[in-house]
């Protein structure tokens, strides 16, 4: 062995010796910004949109920080109120309540490093009527998302008509057309305890529709709707007409409530949820293939799509 280590060594020093490094200029083509959209129709909902901007890899956002003073619209609980930012957080932040703080902080980041488009003309037209969104700062806490365009039309259940956006903005279009499906309900929602443990497991059942293809959307939250336990899209291809259990780990203590939320989504919407989970796991991962994010936005990207729901909870006892 002893006879081949030298020469191991003098190879490693000639290689260390070596400069192997070596400066590549690229030239990358002029990117154009394309109009990014994400807006969902719910019945009851009123209508939102955040419309940004696309960036190159290569740029970074430019933050611009939002005035104290500038009016936000809340939507919370079910209710709604537009008040200026300070008092917005004033309001909905208690002291301690790190979750909510957190939040807020977030929906404040988020507004201030996005590339809003401020000059965007956004309609959305159901029925024959257009409903024109208008520009502001919109925070939904039921949801956890921010919008900067809205309307206070709230839709109606309809799975008959097609509804249709528009967005024209700097001599660019985009358009998107999405629907509402039926919700499909959930049969039972019921918890099991482990017999080594007090911590219970939470079952969901729901039957699926064996004339059609079908794809959803599960989440599983616990205590309140802004701590998630599960969320994940999955199509029907194998177990399509069978009741189907959706279940979750031994995690759920005594006096604990879950909330089930079962979303009966397009073929789309799903495509979109899954293929943006693999492009953000991707980023950044240098043996990871580049992923593609499916949208149904054309000129543009994003998604516009109808959300169909039904949610029950359990408390554990």
């Amino acid at each position: 062995m002893t006879k081949y280590l030298i020469p191991m060594c003098c190879v490693f020093a000639l290689i260390a010796a070596c400069d192997l490094e070596r400066d590549i200029d690229i030239n990358l083509p002029d990117y154009q910004s394309e109009i990014v959209v994400e807006s969902y129709v719910e019945p009851g909902q009123p209508l939102r949109a955040l419309v940004t901007e696309s960036l190159s890899y290569t740029e970074l956002p430019s933050p611009t920080p939002l005035d104290e003073n500038v009016p936000v619209t809340v939507s919370a609980d079910g209710q709604e109120l537009t008040l200026p930012l300070s008092q917005i957080e004033a309001l909905f932040i208690t002291p301690g309540d790190t979750v909510a703080e957190a939040q807020f902080e977030g929906f404040k980041s988020a507004i201030e490093l996005l590339g809003l488009i401020s000059d965007a003309t956004v309609t959305i037209t159901h029925s024959g009527t257009t409903h024109t969104l208008e520009e502001g700062i919109y925070f939904d806490f039921d949801n956890g998302k921010v919008y900067n365009y809205g309307n206070s039309f709230t839709p109606s259940t309809d799975y008959n008509e097609d509804f249709s956006m528009e967005i024209n903005s700097r001599e660019r279009t985009a358009t998107a057309i999405t629907q509402l499906l039926p919700p499909v309900p959930l049969d039972s929602i019921v918890y099991s305890f482990d017999n080594s443990d007090t911590l219970a497991a939470i079952q969901t059942w729901f039957t699926d529709d064996p004339t059609m293809d079908n794809y959803y959307r599960f989440m599983l939250h616990d205590g309140e709707l802004g701590e998630t336990d599960q969320d994940f899209s999955v199509n029907d291809r194998f177990f399509n007409g069978d009741a189907v259990p959706f279940g979750s780990n031994f995690e759920f203590g005594i006096g604990d409530t879950a909330i089930a939320t079962l979303f009966h989504i397009d073929q789309t919407y799903h495509d979109f949820l899954e293929t943006y989970e693999e492009a953000f796991f991707a980023n950044g991962n240098p043996f990871a293939q580049p992923v593609q994010i499916t949208t149904n936005v054309e000129g543009g990207l994003g998604i516009f799509a109808g959300l169909s729901y039904v949610r029950d909870t359990v408390i554990i006892e």
